[in-house]
Parts: structure tokens; sequence; C-alpha cells
């Protein structure tokens, strides 16, 4: 049944997905929780809820117009199926702010490939990069994925190398600004210094926890499929899933080293991983029940969190 809905990408599809969304935000900011709220406090929670719609619609608009997908919402219905299950991430604010600069960033880079307007995709991708980090210290990690873009596609022009510093450049100068005319003090540099400290701290909560090890044996199996995705992939597609591949990789990156609560940084394993169940069910070779199964077991991570 959900297979049929989200095989295609029809309105109706995404209307529903919306809904589905905005009452588990509503339910987690205004029903769940016991604190007060005021005039200013309800419109900028509706507001943080515009921002993750548009993240789900950003990521419709990028598998399309890239052709990473065909038509329909496997990707945008793995990405709110699995997002609802961490409800931290919906009663946050700066965080869904730097995830969504972060993500403008990537699209420019899979634009990357038209091989129009280079220097100033380069230019917008490292400078949204850039707002990004003003709010996640870490997101400069994402520089690497930027990079990973020049190689494949321009890595002739050494001049490319170059302007994803300047975009950085006078990000991190208007950011020194701010906090030099607002706050009369220098950034806290230590803030943007990689942390680890183990491996532990993703299992402190059982809840989290076992939801992890869901999000990683959906990874394993996915990355089991990878040859089959790319064989049947054309050229562009195969080129914009190396990236995808790649920026998941520096995401695992951020979440080991940012120190951060899991129950938020799910969302960076979640993101490209529904990429990656979109193509795996787009396939001819994916059976019909794989899918459903797939969507319950979503839907149990779902029940799992509400109910622990």
């Amino acid at each position: 049944m959900l297979t049929r809905l989200f095989s295609h990408s029809k309105p109706i599809a995404f209307a529903i997905l919306s809904i589905l969304f905005a009452i588990a935000f509503v339910v987690e900011n205004f029903i769940s929780t016991t604190t007060g709220f005021s005039a200013s406090i309800i419109f900028s929670k509706l507001g943080v809820l515009a921002v993750f719609l548009l993240i789900v619609f950003l990521l419709n608009f990028m598998v399309k117009r890239n052709k990473i997908h065909q038509h329909h919402t496997f990707a945008a219905s793995s990405f709110v199926l699995l997002i609802i299950a961490f409800p931290e991430i919906l009663r946050s604010t700066e965080f869904v702010f730097s995830y969504f600069f972060l993500l403008l960033s990537f699209r420019r880079i899979l634009s990357l490939k038209t091989n129009t307007n280079f220097k100033q995709k380069l230019f917008d991708s490292s400078f949204l990069l850039s707002i990004s980090i003003w709010f996640e210290p870490f997101h400069w990690l994402f520089i690497a994925v930027i990079y990973f873009g020049v190689i494949m596609y321009a890595s002739q022009n050494y001049r490319h190398f170059i302007i994803p510093v300047v975009g950085l450049a006078v990000g991190f100068v208007l950011r020194l600004c701010y906090f030099l005319i607002f706050e009369n003090k220098w950034i806290g540099f230590q803030d943007y210094l990689p942390e680890f400290t183990g491996i532990d701290f993703f299992f402190d909560s059982f809840k989290y926890g076992s939801l992890l090890g869901l999000l990683l044996l959906i990874l394993v199996w996915i990355i089991f499929q990878l040859p089959v995705i790319f064989n049947r992939a054309k050229l562009h597609q195969s080129e914009s899933l190396s990236i995808v591949l790649f920026f998941m990789l520096i995401s695992i990156a951020v979440m080991i080293f940012n120190n951060s609560p899991l129950a938020m940084d799910a969302i960076y394993l979640v993101w490209p991983l529904s990429i990656l169940i979109g193509n795996y069910f787009q396939l001819k070779s994916t059976k019909k029940w794989i899918k459903e199964v797939f969507y319950m077991i979503f839907l149990a991570g779902i029940v799992f969190s509400a109910l622990y």
C-alpha cells in the first residue's frame, strides 16, 4: 500500500508527507512539552516547521533536478518517516537552520556537473557552507565535499581550488564582524577543533542506541546493494551518487567528532541514506514486499520512539 502511494510524485503523496510531518512536529513542540508559549515562540516554531518542510522538498528537488531518481517519492517518504523517530530533531531551531544551509550548499555542488557558471556555483556553495558553519562549527568538514566535486568535474583548472577558500573567507569575515560589533569579542576558535571522545556516547540512551542500530542495519543492507545500483545507473547518476556517498562519509565523521547528542545528529545519516534508499527502491530487481518491509520498519521505529 505505501509502496504504491510513494511510487509516483503526484501532489497527493507530498500532501500526505507534509501533513504527517506537521502533525509530528506539532505534537513534539506544542503537546508533549510542558513549557509555556507566547506568540513569538509559536511563530518561531512555525518558522522552523516551514524550514523542515523546505528540507523535504529540497531533497525531492535535488534528486529529480539532478536525475538521481526517477519520478517517485521514495526518498522523501523515507526521510520523513525516519526523521520523525527522532523527536529532538523536531524541537531544534539553530540546528535545522544550519542543516538547511548545508543542503543548499550541497545542491550547488551537485549542479557542478552541468559545467555552466562553474566559478559562481563554487563560490555560492562555499559561502552557503560558511553560513551553516555559523550555527554548527563542525560543518567546516564539509569543505571536503566541495573539493570532491571540484576533483570530479574540473580539477584541470587550479583556480577552482581557490574559489571555495574565498567563499569561506567571506563568510568568516562577516561572522567575525558580527562578533566584534555586537558582542565585542573574538570568535572562539576552539569550537572548530574536532574532539573525539569515543563512540560510547552513541549508546548512552537505549532508545536512540536502538534507533541508531536500526539505521546502521539499513545502511549495511543498502551498501550491499550499491554494486547493482551503480551498474543500473547512467554516468551522470553514478557521479551524483558518488558525491552523495562522500557526503555521507563526511556526515559520519561529523557525527563522531562533534560530540553532540545522537538524537540530534541522526539527521546526518538519515538524509543521504534516504537518497540511497530511493535508488534501491526504484530498481526493477527490488521486490514490492521488500519495500513494504522497509516501510513497516520505518513505522515501527516511530512507534518505538513514541512509546519508549
